[in-house]
């Protein structure tokens, strides 16, 4: 049992919430009890700092009697004084000759003061015990007269109020120690899920997702960033899949060619000619995936960001003109009409080479499936750069928008290539902060990009 109770003990202490709301309680907890204190101590000092200023104000109202009415007059003051009901009850007063004789007053004796016991004297007032603050003065006629106030109600209010205190902090330790329950328990909750969708994760469910709160909280944000993260993840994931089960079909299909050619010139009978045939065909087949991964390597240089370290201010308007020129006269061959459109110069922060190689892309695509003319556009505007290559072709249904520069997808799969084009448009455009859009020509396909604008230090625009 007391194993148990120990371990138990270990790992609530070990607890980064526990130990979190346990400090806040306690901060909590004393910075109350220090409130308090500071409250006691300054409703003792303002009640005993009331007592003091009520025996001297009675002291002085006296001595004024004296002065104007003489003995009589102060002895006549004491007495309607003690009469009076209310306040006479607290009040004590003492007048005595010179002879020591008591006068007025409702103090059957004179007490002994001195400087450490006057402000509070014990006494017998009324026939019961009490204390009380007192004051003493000789009048010119020497006799003595002794003002105070009962201290017992004010140390009775003392009490009531010193035991209100300590119920308040035990009320106070109470709502803290509920409130540390109540907030370790609502964090291990919001932590638990987020636990709980990473476990589910390393063991291989991609698809988990953290439950989001209908409180926009931290934990809103933070879970909503972490499912866009795990989004992301999946997504990658499902392309790594994908692109790992094209490369192996794509694997496949020319070993299989290499190995049964090469298996043909096996036997005997095979002449040179057969064999340097197979031979120059397997060469054929092995440059093709040699190619094939080259451009794998690439695509995977540019999505890792490698290039950003060669980034440096570019005019996309002049590198377009230059690739545009580079295929004028090809696609003249081709009887096509190739133009160029810039409303002045268009600048961006990026990879010459690269935006050239996307160029080059896009107008070989156009090439190959226009009939008469390809256009190409450049806009700028105050904050962004509009790319625009435009052909008179078949164009592409709408539906396979979303799937173009996806790892090896072809429209039509009987098309010589890999597939691999249009997505190193797509990851050159993501590692230039650029954005990809396709729209219908009537007929044709029109590919619309955009990337931002470069801004000097200053803010403003090149």
């Amino acid at each position: 049992m007391t194993a148990y109770i120990r371990l138990k003990f270990r790992q609530t202490w070990d607890s980064t919430s526990f130990r979190l709301m346990l400090n806040y309680g306690l901060l909590a907890f004393f910075s109350i009890l220090l409130l308090l204190a500071f409250i006691f101590l300054q409703v003792i000092g303002t009640l005993h700092s009331q007592a003091s200023q009520q025996a001297t104000a009675s002291m002085s109202r006296l001595e004024g009697e004296f002065y104007i009415g003489g003995r009589e007059g102060l002895v006549q003051a004491i007495n309607m004084t003690i009469s009076d009901q209310i306040d006479g009850r607290h009040e004590i007063y003492l007048l005595l000759d010179e002879k020591g004789k008591k006068l007025a007053g409702n103090l059957e004796h004179r007490p002994t003061l001195t400087e450490t016991n006057k402000t509070e004297v014990p006494l017998i007032l009324y026939g019961q015990p009490t204390t009380a603050r007192l004051l003493e003065t000789t009048l010119p006629d020497q006799s003595i007269l002794l003002t105070g106030i009962d201290l017992d109600s004010m140390n009775d209010t003392i009490r009531k109020i010193g035991q209100a205190c300590l119920a308040t902090v035990f009320i106070a330790f109470l709502l803290v120690m509920i409130g540390v329950h109540m907030f370790r328990k609502e964090l291990d909750y919001r932590v638990g899920s987020i636990r709980k969708t990473a476990f589910k994760i390393s063991q291989g469910h991609l698809s988990s997702r953290i439950p989001l709160s209908s409180t926009k909280d931290e934990f809103y944000f933070l879970s909503s960033e972490i499912n866009s993260m795990l989004d992301k993840i999946e997504s990658l994931m499902t392309g790594i899949r994908h692109v790992s089960d094209t490369i192996a079909h794509n694997l496949r299909t020319p070993l299989t060619r290499i190995l049964n050619q090469l298996r043909t010139v096996q036997n005997p009978q095979s002449n040179e000619a057969d064999l340097r045939a197979v031979i120059k065909r397997s060469i054929h087949e092995i440059e093709s995936l040699n190619k094939l991964f080259e451009k794998l390597l690439h695509l995977s240089e540019i999505e890792s960001g490698i290039h950003r370290q060669r980034f440096w201010q570019c005019d996309l308007a002049e590198i377009t003109a230059n690739v545009v020129d580079m295929y004028d006269a090809y696609a003249e061959e081709k009887n096509l009409r190739l133009t160029f459109h810039s409303n002045g110069q268009a600048w961006v922060w990026g990879d010459a080479d690269l935006l050239a190689s996307m160029l080059s892309q896009l107008i070989e695509n156009a090439i190959k499936h226009a009939k008469h003319l390809i256009s190409v556009t450049v806009t700028v505007s105050e904050k962004h750069i509009q790319l625009q290559v435009s052909d008179d072709g078949p164009g592409i249904p709408a539906d396979e928008y979303v799937n173009i520069g996806q790892h090896f997808h072809q429209l039509n799969p009987d098309s010589s290539g890999y597939g691999l084009g249009m997505a190193s448009v797509r990851a050159i455009l993501a590692l230039h902060d650029g954005k990809l859009g396709f729209a219908d020509n009537q007929p044709g396909l029109i590919v619309n990009i955009h990337l931002p604008v470069f801004k000097d230090s200053t803010g403003k625009s090149q």
